[in-house]
C-alpha cells in the first residue's frame, strides 16, 4: 500500500483575500499529488475553511518547527502582482495553465440581523490608492464622501446601506478615512458576525479587499470598485453576479504594471501622479451616480 506523503505549503501573504483565493488549488494539489497538504498561513482565518476544505491541515510555526525535515516537499507561495491573484499562486504550486476555481468558505449564517432589505459594503483598505477616493476627500474625508452619497441614494431606493468595518477611522497623517454618516455602521464585529451580515444581505459593494473575497466565496453578488488593478486581477470576469466598476478613460491599473513596484511603506503611493491634482484619479473619477446605475438592476 502506497504511503501518503506530507507536503507543507507556506503562504507568505497574511491577507484574507489571498488566503481565500489559494484554497481551491490547495485542494486540487492534494488530489493531484496524492498527498496530505499542511498549510502554514495567517491563523486568524483557519476557522473559515474547516467544512469547506476538510482535507487541508492548518498548522502553526511551532508545529512546523517540530517537524523540520519530515515534509517530502515545502513550497512557499506569495502574491504575484503580474498574474491574477489565484492563478499566480497556483503557478507557484506547479500548475502551468491554471483556470479560475471559485473559492468557498464556511457559512456562519444565523438569525437575520436587520429585518428590512439591506446591502453590505466596506470602505477601508490597506493603502490610500485602494480607497474609493473622492475629489472632496480632504474636506469630507471623515465621512467618506462618495460612500455617503451612495448610501443616500440607496436609502432613497428603499435599501438600507450597512457598513461593515473594523475601524471607525483609518489611514495615516495627514488624512484619515471615516465611515459614511448615512449608513448603518457596524464596527469591529467578530468575523463570523460580519459573514452573517453578508449572507443575509442582497449583495456586497466593496474594494479589492478580503471582505469582497468573503462575499464572493459565499456566492453573493459582488460589485467591486477597483480601478487601480487590471480587470483580470481578482475574480474571473465570467463569474455570474460580479460587477467590476472602473473608468478606463483615466489612469488605471498601475498595481499590476511591470513598470512600477508597489511601496508598502508609502501609504499615499501613486506612482504616476503623487502630489499632483491627478493623484488617485483612478477612483476619484468614479462617481456615486455611476456605481448606483451599475448596481441598480440588483436593487
Amino acid at each position: 500500500m502506497a504511503i501518503i506523503k506530507d507536503h507543507l505549503i507556506i503562504l507568505n501573504s497574511k491577507s484574507l483575500g489571498d488566503t481565500i483565493a489559494l484554497m481551491p488549488y490547495l485542494e486540487l494539489y492534494s488530489l493531484v499529488h496524492k498527498c496530505n497538504v499542511f498549510l502554514l498561513a495567517n491563523p486568524r482565518f483557519h476557522n473559515l475553511f474547516t467544512k469547506s476544505y476538510p482535507t487541508i491541515i492548518f498548522v502553526n510555526d511551532k508545529y512546523v518547527l517540530n517537524r523540520v525535515g519530515e515534509f517530502e516537499k515545502e513550497i512557499k507561495v506569495d502574491y504575484d502582482f503580474h498574474n491574477p491573484v489565484q492563478q499566480g499562486m497556483a503557478k507557484q504550486l506547479g500548475f502551468l495553465n491554471p483556470t479560475y476555481i471559485r473559492p468557498k468558505i464556511d457559512s456562519f449564517k444565523d438569525k437575520r440581523p436587520i429585518k428590512n432589505k439591506y446591502i453590505t459594503f466596506g470602505v477601508q483598505s490597506t493603502s490610500q490608492l485602494k480607497y474609493w477616493n473622492s475629489p472632496l476627500g480632504k474636506i469630507k474625508q471623515n465621512e467618506s464622501h462618495h460612500w455617503n452619497e451612495l448610501s443616500r441614494m440607496l436609502r432613497k431606493a428603499g435599501i438600507t446601506p450597512v457598513c461593515l468595518e473594523q475601524f471607525e477611522l483609518f489611514g495615516k497623517e495627514p488624512h484619515f478615512n471615516g465611515l459614511p454618516k448615512k449608513s448603518v455602521k457596524k464596527v469591529d464585529l467578530p468575523l463570523t458576525e460580519v459573514i452573517n451580515y453578508i449572507e443575509h444581505s442582497e449583495f456586497y459593494i466593496g474594494l479589492s479587499s478580503g471582505i469582497a473575497w468573503i462575499a464572493h466565496a459565499l456566492g453573493k453578488p459582488v460589485a467591486m470598485i477597483a480601478n487601480f488593478t487590471e480587470d483580470w486581477n481578482e475574480f474571473d470576469l465570467k463569474t455570474p453576479n460580479y460587477k467590476r466598476i472602473t473608468n478606463k478613460s483615466v489612469c488605471h491599473g498601475c498595481w499590476n504594471s511591470k513598470e512600477y513596484k508597489f511601496d508598502i511603506g508609502d501609504w499615499y503611493w501613486c506612482p504616476k501622479h503623487k502630489n499632483t491634482p491627478r493623484q488617485f484619479e483612478c477612483h476619484t473619477s468614479i462617481t456615486p451616480e455611476q456605481v448606483f446605475n451599475e448596481i441598480n438592476e440588483w436593487i
